[in-house]
């Protein structure tokens, strides 16, 4: 399972659990200057988004919010201050203590929400050096040697991510940090530690829906791992034909079953790099097979046309409901699956400086 975009840096985490849950927070704010500035308390979920629970309004530098929900759940305090907002995460657990410390909010006061207050420190850490490349991309997005050490860095900062993630959840595997933590990182995940996971998880962590549904995909992925004839998909290409694998998987050719989407960042900034190697080495027996988790048509259109990619596309415009996701059991994107010849899978998740390193190994320089 794979790829993760910069979620903290722009999500808000929430996952709900099944007891009665309340809510009892107390602000120390530091000063004066947040007097008359509302804290806004919010649930999040897929369906609805943000819905207020309750409010209160900061004086003398201090706020007590208190109260109850129907359920203990990961909520999110919000507050503004001259046009800039500041959210914090936390999960219902005893009273708790919200401050401010050099201008980012924490909440602390139990075991588990100082727990996670440590994995988002950590977590920061891990980020600096990515997030300062990232700006200065964006600044001069035409430059490549800063666009090879983004993509670079960004390499090393998702397996040492990884290997942050898979030890805050095994530490907190049974209590909902752990869980929490599984919710909102699982596609970061590669099967093996998602294994190792589960082989540590207790049975209320087994029973979470999202758990059994990720558990189920990991058995259909066997179906699809390393070694595996490949399984045919038949979908609609741009022009609304349909077309299948098998046009192109076990017809003597060396072919990369690329999975992404217009939407998906990580794909298009993987897309030069495909492209450079669909260039160097087509010619030598090397096809590329797009499968798009675009719900947009028009979107899918625009992103092959724009970027000028070149082998065959194909979507069902199901978004995550693709069957491809189904069929190849994969839950992050971009995701690619390399078959020999004959069909069969020799290689997954390929990119970046891997795929290369394959491809050259497969044809030479």
């Amino acid at each position: 399972m794979k790829k993760l975009a910069l979620f903290f840096l722009s999500t808000i985490l929430f996952v709900a659990c099944s007891s009665k849950g309340a809510y009892n927070i107390k602000g120390e704010m530091g000063d004066a200057t947040w007097d008359g500035v509302q804290v806004t308390l919010l649930s999040v979920s897929d369906e609805s988004g943000f819905t207020s629970i309750d409010s209160v309004l900061i004086k003398d530098g201090k706020f007590r919010i208190k109260g109850s929900v129907d359920s203990a759940a990961w909520l999110v305090l919000r507050l503004e201050k001259e046009g800039q907002p500041y959210f914090k995460d936390f999960y219902t657990d005893g009273d708790l203590t919200f401050s401010m410390k050099e201008g980012r909010p924490y909440v602390s006061g139990s075991p588990v929400n100082d727990a996670y207050q440590g994995f988002r420190e950590n977590y920061d850490q891990l980020t600096v050096k990515i997030v300062k490349l990232n700006q200065e991309y964006q600044a001069d997005p035409t430059n490549k040697e800063l666009e090879k050490a983004f993509n670079e860095e960004y390499e090393k900062f998702e397996k040492a991510f990884q290997q942050l993630d898979v030890k805050t959840i095994l530490e907190n595997i049974s209590n909902p940090l752990g869980l929490h933590l599984f919710h909102t990182t699982m596609s970061s995940l590669d099967n093996e530690n998602i294994l190792l996971i589960l082989s540590k998880a207790d049975a209320d962590f087994l029973a979470d829906p999202t758990v059994k549904k990720v558990a189920a995909q990991l058995k259909l992925s066997q179906k699809v791992g390393v070694g595996s004839k490949f399984s045919d998909l038949t979908m609609p290409k741009p022009d609304g034909q349909t077309m299948s694998l098998s046009e192109y998987a076990g017809k003597g050719s060396y072919v990369l079953i690329d999975f992404w989407a217009s939407w998906c960042a990580p794909c298009m900034r993987e897309l030069p790099n495909v492209l450079a190697c669909y260039k160097k080495y087509h010619q030598k027996g090397f096809e590329i097979v797009g499968v798009s988790l675009d719900k947009d048509g028009d979107a899918w259109k625009a992103a092959i046309k724009n970027n000028q990619m070149p082998w065959p596309q194909m979507s069902d415009l199901a978004g995550w409901q693709s069957k491809a996701v189904e069929v190849y059991s994969f839950s992050g994107i971009p995701h690619t699956v390399l078959l020999d010849p004959q069909g069969v899978i020799i290689a997954k998740d390929l990119r970046g400086a891997a795929l290369e390193e394959k491809l050259e190994s497969l044809f030479g320089k």
